[in-house]
């Protein structure tokens, strides 16, 4: 078996292995990248500094990313759209601080990196947070609650 033969069967294996919904919840973020990349874009280019164009750009995606992935990816939860929201801000929160960091980190490391390969590469590390916290915290259902049973 050649090694090319090996690469493909691995990775047969690891995409019938994926987990539910991760294919949509890529689709859906890379809308998002789209929609962070092009507020990033318009807002350095009305002259925003490039700290809070990230922020808004994080902030615009992130809402986005929310309507889609409530509507396309996961299975409903039985909250609240109050509840889910907040879980969700939670969660983004959380992994969009590791995107900003990550990628301010990088700018100030090497800021004559094009800022749209800075965003990326902060988006990227940042999915592995925002997946798994969607997935098991987020959009998991909704425990029922016990009958309630006297003491013996």
């Amino acid at each position: 078996m050649t090694y090319l033969n090996a690469a493909v069967r691995g990775a047969g294996r690891l995409l019938l292995n994926a987990p539910e919904g991760l294919f949509r919840f890529l689709g859906v973020g890379f809308g998002g990248l789209a929609v962070d990349q092009s507020v990033l874009w318009v807002a350095e280019h009305m002259g925003v500094p490039f700290a809070v164009a990230r922020a808004l750009a994080i902030f615009v995606a992130t809402v986005f990313t929310y309507v889609l992935n409530r509507r396309f990816t996961f299975a409903d939860s039985g909250r609240s759209v109050p509840a889910e929201a907040l879980r969700y801000f939670v969660v983004a929160f959380s992994a969009q601080s590791v995107n900003y960091g990550v990628s301010l980190l990088i700018w100030s490391r090497a800021g004559h990196l094009p800022h749209p390969l800075i965003a990326f590469i902060g988006a990227v590390v940042a999915t592995v947070f925002s997946y798994s916290g969607q997935r098991f915290f987020t959009f998991a259902p909704k425990p029922e609650p016990e009958a309630i049973r006297p003491r013996d």
